[in-house]
């Protein structure tokens, strides 16, 4: 028989971000367009998404060696490398306006901050937070935006960000093996706060694109209670299937 290698976390969304970077983004005319307050929006979230990710990466191999997922690490590093090239679109769009982008800024400091010192599973928890906030975001500067070429960064962002969330739902699924209410209540804890401090930032674009903030905080909400039942159902399947497989590599040896 041949050798059965065991699906597991990391081989499936290793493939999927290898397939999904070979995908260039299909954009129109890349038009020139100018609002001010817009433009200083998004720089933030241009910075937010351009971090190199180091921890997390280090974090995310010796997880995996420690769970026996050897594939985890090189998913971690697709995964940081596809949001720095959504960094990179961001980016090319501001400097064609004219617009300098963000060396620092207050917000990105504090996030990458509290990410350091935590293990892989509460970083994984405060990255969710950053990924659901991102999608109505960039819904609201979709709608809000007069650019074509922005409009068509904003899909695929949104596009890549679900998929995001799955990866990180089910890595979740691996690192928490009991959703207990007291972690739950704490992740929903978390994400209120980054909502309050996000609409504080950025209102008024999530305003534009037709969100008030209790429609937006209803949202997140909603966004993080998809990811827990995603976590708690790949917590499942994964762990019924890795015993099976485990099994069938010792039948197989």
């Amino acid at each position: 028989m041949d050798n059965f290698e065991p699906l597991t976390t990391g081989l499936i969304w290793r493939n999927h971000f290898r397939a999904s970077l070979q995908e260039g983004l299909e954009a129109p005319i890349r038009d020139r367009w100018v609002d001010s307050a817009l433009a200083d929006s998004l720089r933030q979230f241009q910075l937010g998404e351009s971090s190199d990710g180091v921890h997390l990466l280090q974090y995310a191999r010796t997880f995996g060696a420690r769970t026996g997922d050897p594939w985890l690490g090189e998913a971690m590093a697709l995964f940081i490398q596809e949001e720095n090239r959504h960094a990179h679109w961001l980016g090319e769009f501001l400097r064609a306006q004219g617009e300098p982008l963000l060396k620092r800024h207050w917000v990105d400091s504090v996030f990458r901050f509290i990410r350091k010192p935590l293990g892989f599973g509460p970083m994984v928890a405060v990255l969710v937070c950053a990924e659901i906030i991102a999608v109505p975001y960039y819904t609201a500067v979709r709608r809000a935006s007069r650019s074509e070429w922005l409009r068509a960064i904003c899909w695929r962002l949104l596009r890549d960000e679900a998929h995001h969330l799955r990866f990180q739902a089910a890595n979740l699924g691996t690192a928490w093996r009991r959703f207990v209410p007291l972690f739950r209540f704490g992740h929903r804890a978390l994400l209120l706060a980054t909502c309050v401090v996000v609409w504080r930032e950025h209102g008024a674009v999530l305003r534009a694109g037709g969100f008030g903030f209790g429609g937006f905080v209803c949202r997140c909400l909603d966004l993080l209670d998809e990811v827990h039942a995603g976590a708690e159902a790949s917590r499942r399947s994964y762990g019924a299937y890795s015993k099976e497989a485990c099994v069938l590599a010792r039948e197989e040896a």
